[in-house]
């Protein structure tokens, strides 16, 4: 069969995207990261690097420690 990724490659990558550089570092183009990253998104052997790559996907979404960027909207909550 294909070759697993090691149990701790998901929860590393979601360490790591929560550094500005890990997040240059996934986002960069070059590397196709995000595109090789989805698959395991449905990944049905592992929770675990599921968790941690839906957890890396989400965190290059956001810029931590920085406020809204002028004439983004700010987020709405449903109401409870």
């Amino acid at each position: 069969g294909e070759p697993r990724p090691p149990p701790q490659l998901g929860p590393l990558l979601c360490n790591l995207s929560q550094l500005p550089e890990g997040r240059r570092g996934l986002l960069d183009r070059s590397r196709c990261s995000v595109q090789r990253l989805l698959p395991f998104t449905q990944y049905k052997d592992s929770t675990v690097h599921r968790r941690g790559v839906v957890g890396a996907l989400r965190n290059c979404c956001f810029e931590y420690g920085e406020s809204p960027r002028p004439g983004c909207p700010a987020p709405r909550w449903p109401a409870a």
